[in-house]
Formats: structure tokens, C-alpha cells, sequence
């Protein structure tokens, strides 16, 4: 192996690193997409039959609701109202084994990159991915785990990653030593179920075994989250972070 090669290799290996680092029943009829997760999980267990019987937490909010980002936005009179990662509902619930998610947002998940035309200030380019998270506060302290919008010590997350043109990440990363969120103890995969890329929602599930400790049991977590796109100008082109609140875990 030459050490040209490894050199190659390495690099490869830290691309991917920095790409994933930050943080039933459709509305579209686009069914172009046909990829799966990048992660490619799937759970031989069967999806529930009936979603509303499993959801615990059932938040919407209005659309058009987008904040200017804490660091990486355009410099714009105001923030971009981007619908595909414009967050207008949010479900969650636990049966005896997995977690459920799941995301509605104001506009389709594009399934390749976007081209915005300049328009007043904003400049024209490329919306090139999305992505978003629910963080949880596992032990109920403020002082542990990572820093992040709408939340203090978070403890575990669950994210939608999704590089426009290539199959979706779905993904919990735990423990946060440093104080870091892009800095973790351990990482589980999760799956996709129906919505994403073509679609205006998306349901995710995680294995609830894989993050015990993290996730506990008859408890009460405050969460927090955000979500936001990212095109070739600007890492946070638009940001929609939403209203903190607390779920109870089955």
C-alpha cells in the first residue's frame, strides 16, 4: 500500500467526517427517489399499523417562522424562508422497542440541489442539503452533555441528514464529554421509514437498546432541536429552530 494511496484515504475518511459532524402517507406524488439511508439499517420488526396510537408528543407550529442562525447565515436584512426545512409539525412517541419520529415541513425534501435565483439581496446558489435534530437532556443536568439551540445539556440527539442527490442519514450520536455536540461517546444508526426526499415529511425510528442509558425508561426528558439547509454560499442558508418541550418515556 503506498503511501500515496493512504494519504487518498485519509482524506476520503475526514470528508465524511466533517459531512455528517453538524448537527405513513405522503402529500407529494413525486416518487423519483429511490434511494435508502446511507446507513441502510433496517429493522426486520414491522412499522406500527397506526402511528396516532404510539405518538406521545404532537407539536405543530406556523409556517414562515425562520431565525437568523447564531453563526454561519447570510448577512440579510432577514432571515430565508426556505419551505423544505421549514419545520410545521413534529411527532414522537415509544413503544416497548423503538423510538418514532416523525418531521412535516412547508414545502417537498428537493431530491437534488436547488437552485435559488437571485432575488433582492439574497445571491443566486445552491442549496446542496438539509438536516435536523431532536436533542434530549437525559440526566435532567444543565452542567453535563453539549450546548444547543433551545436546550442545555444535551445528552443524546436523533438526526435527519440528507446530502440533496444521495441517500438520507439517520443517526443518534450520545454522550458529549467536552461539552462538544460534534464530539461523542457513541453513535447508533437508525432507519427511515416512509417520507424523505420527494416528500414534504419524513418518519425515522431508532432501537431503543441501543441508546439505554441515554433514553431512560419512565422518565420525563426535556428536548430541543432545530433545522436548517445549507447551499454553496453559506452553511446556515436558512434556520428554523423550534419551541423546547418535554416528552415522557414509556
Amino acid at each position: 500500500m503506498t503511501g500515496a494511496f493512504l494519504i487518498k484515504l485519509c482524506c476520503i475518511l475526514l470528508f465524511s467526517i466533517l459531512l455528517y459532524g453538524c448537527g405513513g402517507g405522503g402529500n407529494s406524488n413525486d416518487d423519483s427517489y429511490n434511494g435508502t439511508p446511507i446507513n441502510s439499517v433496517v429493522f426486520s420488526e414491522p412499522w406500527p399499523e397506526n402511528f396516532r396510537s404510539v405518538y406521545s408528543v404532537n407539536y405543530t407550529e406556523e409556517a414562515h417562522d425562520h431565525q437568523v442562525a447564531p453563526g454561519g447565515a447570510p448577512d440579510y436584512e432577514n432571515s430565508v424562508d426556505y419551505p423544505p426545512v421549514d419545520l410545521i409539525a413534529l411527532s414522537m412517541g415509544t413503544d416497548e422497542l423503538f423510538l418514532y419520529i416523525r418531521f412535516d415541513f412547508a414545502g417537498d425534501i428537493p431530491t437534488e440541489r436547488d437552485a435559488i435565483p437571485s432575488n433582492g439581496e439574497i445571491e443566486a446558489q445552491q442549496v446542496l442539503s438539509q438536516s435536523i435534530s431532536i436533542n434530549f437532556n437525559s440526566d435532567g443536568d444543565l452542567s453535563t452533555g453539549a450546548g444547543g439551540e433551545g436546550i442545555d445539556g444535551i445528552d443524546i440527539f436523533f438526526a435527519f441528514s440528507y446530502q440533496y442527490g444521495t441517500p438520507p442519514y439517520v443517526y443518534a450520536n450520545y454522550g458529549f464529554p467536552d461539552g462538544d455536540i460534534h464530539n461523542h461517546l457513541g453513535q447508533s444508526d437508525g432507519e427511515m421509514g416512509d417520507g424523505g426526499p420527494g416528500y414534504s415529511f419524513v418518519i425515522l425510528r431508532f432501537l431503543l437498546s441501543d441508546v439505554e442509558g441515554y433514553l431512560p425508561q419512565d422518565q420525563t426528558l426535556d428536548y430541543g432541536g432545530w433545522s436548517e439547509a445549507e447551499s454553496d454560499l453559506y452553511h446556515h442558508f436558512s434556520f428554523d429552530p423550534f419551541e423546547p418541550g418535554q416528552m415522557h418515556i414509556e
